[in-house]
């Protein structure tokens, strides 16, 4: 079980980040196709407070109009039905729409949370999506590096775990605007990494890459381009070689060489 200090790491990550990865969700894991939304207040108060993570109103393009909540849930929690039939009723009662409810699940391990309520004069239900099933590239493909973090937590598919970190951390530089952005962005890939036992992987791909991939920065290609050119990157292209993690198009493509250029340095000097 994860501890209250883990679970508030991972709220503040997705608090963060919250502005951008709510509209991806919506529209292309929950296909609601947004044609105006608005932010509610996230206050509910009676006898009881409640606060949901997210709550939007969203009239979408067909014209109907509803409220939209959403949970992120990172403990498999036998009683949440109640409590979302809870937000429910307040939700209603204080706006009177109609409500869709999602839970998104963190964990990569299976949810036996009950999400349905079937008793005499009471039929509930929430909807329960399991981050671990949503393809990664669908945030690996975004200009946001806000988004981009969320990728560790999606379905590799037949991308080995390996494969897809370097990816990953790839695009996260590639997205950051500022040296402080893109520190920002790898301590949240550390933090969401243990969610899926992927920490080993990513110090690995951060400690090997960050000090050569970052232009601006990096000693190496600013040595390349007084002392030879190709002389800094080479040396920075061998050193990811015999880590062994990156393939010949991602070596090239980081580098800006060609890749007969890597694999000739992979044949005369990994042995």
């Amino acid at each position: 079980m994860k501890s209250k200090k883990e679970g508030n790491q991972y709220d503040k990550i997705f608090k963060e980040n919250l502005e951008s990865v709510t509209l991806v969700l919506i529209e292309k894991v929950l296909h609601i196709q947004v044609a105006s939304y608005e932010r509610l207040p996230q206050e509910l108060q009676r006898t009881v407070e409640r606060r949901p993570d997210q709550l939007l109103k969203i009239t979408d393009k067909q014209g109907y109009t509803f409220l939209l909540q959403l949970e992120f849930q990172l403990v498999d929690e036998a009683t949440m039905v109640y409590r979302m039939l809870e937000y429910r009723g307040m939700l209603s009662r204080k706006y009177e729409l109609p409500v869709k409810q999602y839970v998104i699940f963190l964990s990569d391990q299976q949810p036996k949370m009950q999400t349905r309520i079937e008793e005499p004069d009471l039929s509930y239900a929430f909807r329960l999506v399991q981050f671990s099933t949503i393809d990664y590239k669908l945030f690996l493909s975004s200009e946001k590096g806000d988004e981009v973090v969320f990728a560790i937590l999606g379905k590799f598919g037949d991308t080995h775990p390996e494969e897809a970190v370097a990816l990953i951390v790839e695009r996260i530089n590639q997205t950051s605007t500022s040296k402080s952005e893109l520190q920002r962005h790898l301590q949240q890939l550390r933090i969401l990494a243990n969610l899926r036992k992927l920490t080993p992987f990513i110090e690995i791909m951060i400690d090997s890459i960050t000090p050569y991939i970052k232009k601006d920065d990096d000693f190496l290609f600013r040595e390349g381009k007084q002392e030879g050119k190709l002389e800094g990157k080479r040396e920075a292209i061998l050193k990811l070689l015999k880590d062994g993690v990156l393939t010949t198009p991602q070596l090239a493509s980081y580098f800006d060489v060609t890749e007969e250029f890597v694999e000739e340095l992979r044949k005369t000097h990994t042995k």
